[in-house]
């Protein structure tokens, strides 16, 4: 059974997410930034023992570095959205309401950003509901504003743009509150293409009828050679950096969460996790527990 994560870890120093200068403001492993007029003798007239010991000190400067609370907050670089548009709904309608479901504000709201679409003349404004990824199985994240119990399945669907299910689950979880929820999609589904779009619901089955859902879409992106290796050497903390000011929500979102997580008691992680969601409008839900899974 799920449950809300216990503070079990102690607290590190928090990172505070900086993608301004970012070449500057944060050294990732293997990018000697050090004067080697300084410090260094030229490769040539190094035994081998003296390299690896110098290699070993350049990697725990870095290391020390990186660790430290940079001085610029986390700022969320949006990519452009698709021109055919992604149309979904981040925020389930009112429902009826019910004992499981009751009308509440903040109702069920997927973690992702939404942009208004222009309306022609005549029809009704929708909303794009998209964020891309690099990685071939992404983790999903929503708020639930209800209390979790057995009687109260959760379902996610993942769609390809021609409708054919790549993935569907229905769980129970634990939560006497409000809560956010992470769902991963599993090793064991294929993995998703480069370049392809997908969608996705989510749906807590309150009622036989007029349940809330919410749909949205992802994209899994290409890296190129100069991102790849970046992120090949990063922490989790520099990832988060890397994939903010790349525009890449989904895995932006899942490294912090990550972090926060690991590092329960860490209240610079957590000002860093609301200032992601402020950016992109999610305010209401930004303080909600995370529930691990």
């Amino acid at each position: 059974m799920s449950k809300i994560k216990l503070p079990l870890a102690p607290p590190i120093l928090g990172l505070t997410l900086a993608i301004v200068s970012f070449s500057s403001s944060i050294a990732l492993p293997g990018i000697s930034t050090a004067n080697p007029s300084n410090s260094r003798l030229d490769s040539d007239q190094r035994s081998p023992k003296a390299e690896v010991a110098q290699n070993h000190l350049d990697q725990e400067r870095i290391t020390s570095r990186t660790l430290q609370p940079l001085a610029i907050s986390l700022a969320w670089m949006p990519p452009n959205v698709p021109e055919r548009g992604v149309p979904g709904k981040r925020k389930a309608a009112a429902t009826r309401g019910g004992p499981r479901c009751p009308k509440v504000e903040p109702p069920l709201t997927a973690l992702v950003p939404a942009t208004p679409s222009m309306a022609s003349e005549g029809q009704m404004r929708t909303e794009s509901v998209f964020g891309l990824t690099v990685v071939s199985h992404p983790t999903f994240w929503f708020y639930v504003p209800y209390a979790l119990t057995p009687d109260l399945p959760l379902e996610f669907v993942l769609q390809d743009e021609n409708h054919n299910e790549i993935y569907w689950t229905k769980f129970v979880a634990s939560s006497s509150s409000p809560s956010v929820v992470g769902i991963e999609l599993p090793s064991t589904v294929a993995s998703l293409e480069v370049g392809k779009q997908y969608r996705w619901y989510f749906v807590a089955k309150c009622e036989r009828l007029g349940s809330p859902v919410v749909t949205g879409w992802v994209k899994r992106m290409s890296l190129n050679p100069s991102l790849k290796n970046q992120l090949d050497q990063a922490t989790l903390e520099q990832k988060a950096i890397i994939y903010a000011r790349s525009g890449i929500w989904y895995d932006t979102l899942n490294a912090l969460a990550k972090l926060r997580q690991q590092n329960s008691n860490n209240d610079l992680l957590m000002k860093d996790w609301v200032k992601l969601l402020q950016s992109v409008d999610l305010d209401a839900i930004a303080l909600a527990p995370l529930l691990e899974f």
